[in-house]
Parts: structure tokens; sequence; C-alpha cells
């Protein structure tokens, strides 16, 4: 057979499986957890940004990591920035709703803001923590959510650690 017959082949074929993929992988990003400890509890410490290197996932991956951190300490107006290995970035809280919903902005270098919503339910055994983001992933990007979920789901499991 022609080797551009087999090009366009392979290109097909590749293009024809990636859009199956995507199209049985949702693009919502959503983890839980329940954390046997009282909502207020949970809530101080997603809020206080200052407490996020004993639990999120990222600070493991990269021991260069430098962080400042700006505005309030913890809930609306907190801000850390930081700068490592694979460039840098902010966070901020942007709305706070005391023990009930929060939503932080997210910037890496070069790339277009990303917000995440964290919710908080009281249930008999302590708290549910809902980490998720706003918006649904572009359809061609789906696959992003086999990367991402993962990590959101350490960060709660470290926050389940410290809460505990």
């Amino acid at each position: 057979m022609n080797p551009l017959k087999q090009i366009l082949k392979w290109t097909l074929i590749f293009l024809l499986s990636f859009t199956t993929f995507n199209f049985f992988i949702s693009g919502k990003i959503e983890v839980s957890i329940e954390i046997e400890a009282p909502v207020v509890i949970v809530y101080e410490k997603v809020t206080d940004l200052q407490t996020w290197p004993t639990w999120a996932p990222w600070r493991k991956k990269d021991s260069t990591m430098t962080t400042v951190y700006s505005g309030k300490r913890s809930s609306l107006g907190a801000k850390m920035s930081w700068i490592g290995i694979d460039g840098g970035g902010s966070l901020e809280i942007v709305e706070a709703n005391f023990t009930k919903k929060l939503k932080n902005e997210l910037i890496f270098e070069g790339m277009p803001p990303s917000y995440h919503i964290w919710t908080f339910e009281e249930t008999a055994k302590g708290t549910r923590v809902t980490w998720s983001f706003q918006d649904e992933l572009p359809f061609y990007v789906h696959f992003m959510q086999l990367f991402i979920t993962p990590e959101l789901e350490e960060g709660l499991i470290g926050l389940k650690k410290l809460c505990e």
C-alpha cells in the first residue's frame, strides 16, 4: 500500500479512537470525601492557604517550590503565589460562604484562569467535602480528567489526614 495511504489510514484510526475515547469520559471533574471532623474545622483548613503545603499534593512533587502569601491569611481575599520547576502561578479565594461553599481562582503562567468550587456538607460522621471544577473541560480535552482527578483525590486524602 502507498505510504501516504498508510499515514492517512492511521491518522484516521487515531482521530476516531481519540474522539470515541473522549466521548465516553465526562468533562466534569468532581471528587468527594467524607472527613470525620466538624464542618468548621475542615472549612478552616481549606480557607487557610498557609495549611495547603501540609495536605495539597503539588508540594510533594516539587520540593523547590517557593510560595508567597498575600491578602488575608484565610477566607475571601486570601492569595498565594508560587514559583517552581514547572513555572509559577497563583490561587486566590474569590468567593466564600462560611462552612458551605468556597470558590478559588487558579492561574498557571500562560494559561487562562480556572475556577474550583468547594462544598462542605455536614453528615452523621462529620463532613462531606467536594472539590470540583466550575466549568466542564472542552470535549477534546476530556482525557485530561484522567490526570487531574487523581491529584484532587490525593489532596482530599491529605486534607482528611490533617483534619482527623
